[in-house]
């Protein structure tokens, strides 16, 4: 072309074949890469010179013949036209090499570097690299802004971090070696039986043993002091050998799961202690030893150098976990290994039928316990519970606690000595739950004095666990007020309140949907929080979370029960000669309250507490009593026989005799402690009689 069109004619200035040699020496990258070489280097863009054309290469021009069918059977006919294919077909193959050879037909691109690393896009590669840069892998040096000085060194980008060939390399080595010969030694102290399980069995448990017991660290030992010899040299692609021999063992259990097994060590372990002469130290020490490596194994070995596996194998990137179950099939093909080689973990179906079944035989272990011994039943109607209410009514004379299965009205009794909150007023006499709430308060009185009681044993094998949490008495003792203060009068009695007087102002509130809504919400309360075998009809299908911290009332009254019936038959043992008492420093002191309450009176009064010389009033009767009250509440709310489970679920409020409506009030009585002053004068007659 002519300069006066403003176009410069580009030199052809380099031999044919050149720009194809540079790109591949260059490798695949993107188009914003190649931009961002062209604007750092600079320089002019040149032109290959023409390639010779060679004409011999071009295919000859076909002739075609017509072929007679004179004398020919159909089958001849039909053997010529495959031979005419199978003539073009090859033509046509030795073209197609033709053109490969002199550059006429495309070129499919290599899958793997000389290196032997597969070929990838540069997006990929620096998601990698980057990522073994990261603080959290620390396998490539990261120079911060003056990464670039590596792309002036050879295979600056490809080397690894010297202190991780040196250092990093050989703990890994010695913390999977241990994992092995821990592996080893409980298969080695096995009994002979068990060994044959090891060899035959295919629960995943032995699959796991006789796996790893196959494995050998020579091999593995022999390649890392090759690449130690210089470590400063080290690239990924020579990694390839080690990375290989790692994961060939690895992935084999690795899929069984993070969390299985630890569980297996500890099922060994189990396993090994129910034979005779089993060295327990040993098999504390070796099972101990045997999760702490696999923690090891699993998060500096097996995802610690996954950046690796995944450059040797993978064609894109992959965070951790996800690549093994995203890139197994290439994981598997570049380790040489086929997924018959890999144990899979155990069916949860099959898990969970186990579970069902260790859950069953469990509780009829438990069961079986406590028919033996009725004190260990839950709920359980006892002598002590009727020496409870007996006590009950002795400290509040004409309450109603001997009749209980009538559901006597406690409030005009109770609310003139505790004044509780607003809500209590609202309870309906057929409402389970003012016996309950009742009973809270007293019991609540009497463990104040319990508080100064010095206990030493806290752990009698009654604990329950629950919600994550181990149960105590000191524990158990200072959290009783919650389950009045914040379960009830927080919350049961907020949504009691709202829900009543909205009702009072609206009669049909009860059928509305917000209604129905409050209402449900105040029946699982009950269920979760007080009564757990109550029933009631479901209003809604919606179900609220029981996101309560606390230990359930039920359970806890259940701990706190079995506890002080332990401590009480400690301290009948020792009541004849007042000697020391297993769990109770200061059993034969006299009981002390910090704040005087209504229950702490009247037992000052029936103990003799003030009386000249020898008293009553001492913690070991104060634990028995507290034994006597915490039973009547246990049987009240975890005996399905009892009668808080015998009304019916809809009388939650207390409703007027005239109306119908809702009744926030009774008249409330003046005689309490008129009655408990004459009965206290029947009893000393009758005890002089």
């Amino acid at each position: 072309m002519s300069d006066e069109f403003g176009q410069k004619k580009v030199e052809q200035a380099w031999e044919p074949g050149t720009l194809d040699a540079t790109r591949r020496a260059i490798g695949p990258i993107d188009r914003e890469e190649a931009v961002r070489m062209t604007k750092l280097l600079g320089g002019e863009i040149l032109q290959e010179k023409s390639a010779p054309i060679d004409y011999s290469a071009f295919p000859k021009k076909e002739r075609h013949y017509s072929h007679r069918a004179n004398g020919r059977s159909a089958a001849d006919v039909a053997s010529l036209s495959a031979n005419n294919s199978l003539t073009k077909n090859s033509n046509s193959s030795s073209e197609q090499k033709k053109g490969d050879k002199y550059g006429y037909v495309p070129k499919t691109a290599r899958k793997r570097e000389e290196n032997g690393l597969p070929e990838i896009a540069s997006k990929e590669r620096n998601l990698m690299d980057k990522l073994m840069m990261s603080e959290d892998y620390k396998i490539k040096p990261n120079f911060g802004i003056f990464n670039f000085v590596r792309y002036l060194k050879k295979n600056g980008t490809e080397l690894l971090r010297p202190g991780y060939i040196s250092y990093d390399l050989q703990n890994h080595l010695d913390h999977y070696q241990s994992f092995i010969t821990t592996v080893k030694s409980l298969i080695q102290i096995s009994p002979e039986t068990y060994k044959s399980k090891i060899v035959s069995s295919q629960n995943a448990k032995f699959k796991f043993l006789r796996t790893v017991g196959g494995w050998t660290m020579k091999n593995l030992k022999l390649l890392t002091l090759d690449v130690q010899e210089h470590p400063e040299e080290v690239t990924v692609a020579m990694m390839q050998p080690i990375v290989k021999t790692v994961y060939k063992d690895l992935v084999k259990i690795y899929y069984i799961g993070e969390n299985a097994i630890p569980r297996f060590f500890k099922e060994i372990y189990s396993d090994l202690m129910k034979y005779p002469n089993s060295d327990q130290k040993k098999l504390i020490m070796l099972s101990k030893q045997g999760i702490t490596e696999w923690l090891y194994v699993y998060t500096q070995i097996i995802k610690g150098m996954y950046p690796l596996l995944m450059r040797m194998c993978s064609p894109k990137f992959e965070y951790f976990p996800a690549f093994f179950t995203e890139e197994t099939a290439n994981v598997l093909s570049f380790l040489g290994i086929s997924k018959f080689d890999i144990i899979l973990p155990e069916k949860k179906e099959d898990i969970k039928v186990a579970q069902q079944k260790a859950e069953q035989e469990r509780k009829q272990k438990e069961e079986e316990r406590k028919k033996n011994n009725p004190e260990l039943q839950r709920g359980k109607h006892t002598e002590i519970v009727d020496a409870g209410i007996k006590l009950l009514e002795r400290l509040f004379p004409d309450a109603g606690f001997s009749r209980l299965d009538s559901m006597p009205d406690l409030y005009p009794y109770f609310q003139p000595i505790y004044e509780f909150r607003d809500g209590y007023n609202l309870l309906s006499p057929q409402n389970p739950m003012q016996v309950v709430v009742t009973l809270l308060r007293i019991i609540e009185d009497l463990l104040q004095g319990c508080r100064n009681i010095v206990f030493t044993e806290e752990d009698d094998g009654t604990q329950i666990k629950s919600k994550k949490r181990t149960d105590k008495l000191s524990v158990a003792l200072n959290e009783w007020t919650v389950y009045r203060e914040e379960l009830f009068e927080k919350k049961y009695c907020e949504q009691l309140c709202d829900f009543v007087n909205q009702q009072y102002s609206q009669s049909d509130f009860k059928n509305s949907l917000f209604g129905k809504k409050l209402l449900t919400s105040i029946l699982w309360q009950t269920k979760y929080n007080f009564l757990p075998h109550f029933e009631f009809e479901q209003l809604l299908l919606e179900k609220p979370a029981n996101d309560d911290k606390y230990i359930p009332l039920c359970l806890r009254t259940d701990f706190l029960r079995q506890n002080l019936i332990s401590l009480s038959k400690e301290i009948d043992k020792q009541a004849g000669t007042k000697g020391p008492v297993l769990g109770i420093s200061n059993p034969w002191e006299k009981y002390e309250f910090d704040i005087p309450n209504p229950v702490s009176k009247r037992l000052d009064v029936l103990l003799g507490r003030k009386s000249q010389g020898e008293s009553a009033a001492t913690n070991a009767n104060l634990i028995k009593y507290a034994m006597c009250l915490v039973s009547v509440l246990d049987w009240w709310i975890n005996n399905v026989e009892s009668p808080a489970y015998s009304g019916s679920s809809e009388n939650i409020y207390r409703i007027s005799e005239k109306d119908g409506g809702p009744a926030f009030s009774v008249p409330v009585r003046d005689d309490q402690n008129r009655l408990f002053a004459e009965s206290i004068k029947n009893l000393q007659k009758s005890s002089k009689n």
